[in-house]
């Protein structure tokens, strides 16, 4: 398995080239285009409410009860399909160049349906009526530092350098009768497991605004990030298109953010949500 702080300076060029890129298209531009200037010295900041649709995918382990085997599950859902709730608030405070920026998530799913991919190590090869469900549950919170390395008419762009904590809570339940499955009847009737994990990662990014479009609120929000600590790798992306009015921004954009775990103890393998969001900003 690769180092996590080998895997954190192979993608530090990856960050570099981003910050470089957005740096480089707006670093010349004299003045960005807002009713108020927001490097002006003095204290300003943002509240962004947001709605977000996502679809989970991944891998998670459960450990049968009295020593039995390690479970691998395949989880998988759509948008729309099963969440049944979700609170979801980002905002940031500045003042000059440097600020603060913070996001949090919460979401839950229900009543998913799922299938075993391996038991005790082995691939799931019996023969068997599957009834399998899986909920999860829980929390993603981010808290970074910024410093705007350019500000214009052509938008901006945020270092951004902080830390991503993840709480996720896991259950599987079924209802199956096995036929075969290497001439050991290991899983048979009904039951149910749950699991967590909880991971905190260092993360580096950029985020900012794109505004091509002079003499109109038209504008494009985006963000990149990625990270590694508890987890062997993580990473975050959101892009979208947005409009400024007077009294605040609205934009639609799609996030995608992704946890890999390797070691064989960890509940959480391997995880992916990603959906459309709608997000509202007020600026004061």
């Amino acid at each position: 398995m690769r180092d996590r702080s080998d895997y954190l300076f192979a993608c530090c060029p990856l960050v570099s080239g981003l910050v470089f890129t957005f740096g480089a298209a707006f670093f010349t531009a004299p003045a960005f285009a807002q009713s108020e200037d927001y490097w002006d010295g003095n204290w300003h900041g943002s509240i962004t409410p947001y709605g977000w649709l996502p679809g989970v995918s991944g891998e998670t382990r459960y450990q049968l009860p009295s020593g039995g085997p390690e479970v691998t599950v395949k989880n998988k859902s759509d948008p729309l399909s099963s969440l049944s709730g979700a609170l979801l608030l980002e905002g940031d405070i500045r003042k000059g160049n440097w600020g603060l920026f913070g996001d949090i998530d919460w979401i839950k799913f229900s009543n998913e349906k799922g299938r075993f991919t391996s038991i005790g190590g082995e691939r799931f090869g019996a023969d068997a009526n599957l009834d399998t469900r899986w909920g999860m549950k829980g929390g993603l919170v981010t808290l970074a530092g910024l410093y705007t390395m350019t500000h214009g008419t052509l938008g901006y762009a945020d270092l951004l350098f902080g830390a991503r904590y993840v709480w996720l809570k896991g259950n599987i339940s079924w209802n199956l009768n096995v036929v075969n499955n290497a001439d050991a009847l290991i899983l048979q009737g009904s039951g149910h497991l749950h699991n967590q994990t909880h991971a905190g990662n260092a993360i580096i990014g950029v985020r900012g605004r794109w505004t091509p479009f002079a003499g109109t609120g038209w504008y494009f929000p985006y963000y990149a990030d990625i990270g590694t600590g508890d987890s062997d790798n993580t990473y975050q992306l959101n892009i979208g298109v947005g409009y400024g009015f007077h009294w605040g921004d609205i934009a639609l954009s799609y996030r995608d953010i992704k946890y890999e775990q390797g070691g064989s103890d960890k509940f959480l393998k391997k995880a992916q949500i990603s959906g459309p969001s709608f997000n509202y900003t007020w600026h004061f």
